[in-house]
């Protein structure tokens, strides 16, 4: 068997698969269940009116035709004669085989449904059944009365729940979701989730920042479902209103992955909009989109083949370090992160050395480099530095390390991952 061939083999048994999958699930719900139900209580009463309705049925054809010989035979028929040549007449078609199988349809239907007409088998045959087959008649229709009673009841019942308990628990998840969003403070918001959007999710998860996904699909990939600290809202409303089930206004920052650039530059400027002072990461297709991005609100854009054409190269000539950081981001024993920490002009830090905060013994973090305000960066600040307005703080942590720090700094400093 070729490759082509034994390919599209594979994918034909995994469609099939799919296919049975999909109907053994079908046959388990209650839905399946209640139709099936219904189906066996039509054909047992069309079975069961059947058998009266054709009973003798060729001596009740005889005496109807003989009626209706006797009633034409009239000269000057009265009008009571002649409605009952026109009931003879349908009477008459309504004796083929097809005819007697609509009528048992008929009295089947009109019996489950409780609508309650007229007994149209009885008029057309129970004239001519004797004593015992009108009483075996009258115990059919009395007994198929309450099992069908019974089975619409349950129909009913399986039908209604299954609307409206679908409907109800998808709105109790729903409210269950946003809930819990709106307790999140401080997370970040991935638009995209599959590709790159999981790597970044993945990322910040590992280092304990909660997440809020968004993206067009009913669920999220399956490597991110279950996982604490993740939520994910599908793309179905308005942008500006999952930005605000998502916490945007709560949010520490958002990123942008979607494969459209008109996308994430709508995204970006939407969320830009409603918050003037998050932070802001968006995909770029092509180097000349990062402007518009950074005009529509990005603080950081980016371009993949322009990263990863800089990662190689990177890879290339400082090799050791280029492991160095991987291992950093990949070791699962200790999620250390290269993590900065602006000083704010309310911050209770200024004017103290780093000594004074000692950040380094009580903590176990080495600041190897601070960002000035004025651009400069100064490297392997001693124990004398004097902290002031805007510095930026870079050191490397793991998460415990973090949350002790923010306390150290009493919760003034805005961090960010690098």
């Amino acid at each position: 068997m070729s490759l082509w061939n034994k390919s599209r083999h594979n994918r034909s048994s995994f469609v099939n698969l799919n296919r049975w999958h999909g109907f053994a699930y079908f046959l388990s719900s209650k839905i399946a269940v209640a139709l099936t139900l219904f189906v066996i209580v039509m054909s047992i009463g069309v079975s069961g009116f059947l058998i009266f309705t054709t009973h003798q049925s060729g001596m009740v054809n005889d005496q109807l035709i003989a009626t209706l010989q006797t009633l034409k035979n009239v000269e000057s028929p009265t009008a009571a004669q002649l409605s009952e040549i026109t009931n003879i007449e349908m009477q008459l078609d309504e004796s083929t085989l097809a005819g007697e199988i609509l009528l048992s349809g008929y009295m089947t239907a009109i019996t489950i449904t409780t609508v309650g007409f007229d007994d149209v088998v009885r008029e057309y045959a129970y004239d001519f059944m004797n004593e015992k087959w009108r009483r075996a008649y009258n115990i059919w229709v009395t007994v198929f009365v309450l099992i069908a009673y019974m089975a619409i009841l349950y129909v009913n019942a399986n039908f209604i729940s299954y609307l409206v308990g679908t409907r109800l628990a998808e709105n109790m998840k729903r409210r269950l979701l946003l809930r819990n969003i709106s307790r999140l403070k401080g997370h970040y918001i991935v638009c995209g989730c599959s590709g790159a959007g999981s790597v970044v999710i993945s990322e910040f998860l590992r280092t304990g920042i909660p997440v809020v996904g968004i993206d067009v699909n009913d669920e999220p990939p399956p490597n991110l479902r279950k996982i604490n600290g993740f939520l994910y809202l599908k793309r179905d409303r308005s942008d500006d209103v999952l930005f605000e089930e998502a916490g945007i206004c709560k949010a520490r920052g958002l990123v942008s992955v979607l494969q459209d650039d008109s996308d994430n530059l709508y995204l970006t400027l939407t969320a830009h909009l409603m918050n003037s002072e998050i932070k802001i990461v968006s995909r770029a297709a092509g180097e000349e989109n990062e402007e518009k991005l950074a005009l529509a609100g990005a603080d950081v854009s980016f371009t993949p083949s322009i990263a990863v054409g800089k990662k190689l190269v990177a890879g290339i000539l400082n090799r050791e370090t280029m492991d160095f950081m991987e291992r950093m981001i990949d070791s699962k024993d200790q999620n250390c992160r290269i993590e900065e920490y602006t000083i704010k002009n309310n911050s209770p830090s200024i004017g103290k050395s780093l000594g004074g905060i000692n950040i380094g013994r009580r903590i176990g973090i080495s600041v190897f480099a601070i960002m000035k305000q004025n651009g400069s960066i100064v490297y392997n600040p001693g124990a004398g530095y004097i902290l002031e307005e805007a510095d930026v703080l870079l050191a490397i942590e793991t998460p415990e390390q973090l949350q002790l720090l923010t306390k150290t700094l009493q919760r003034h400093g805005k961090r960010k991952l690098l």
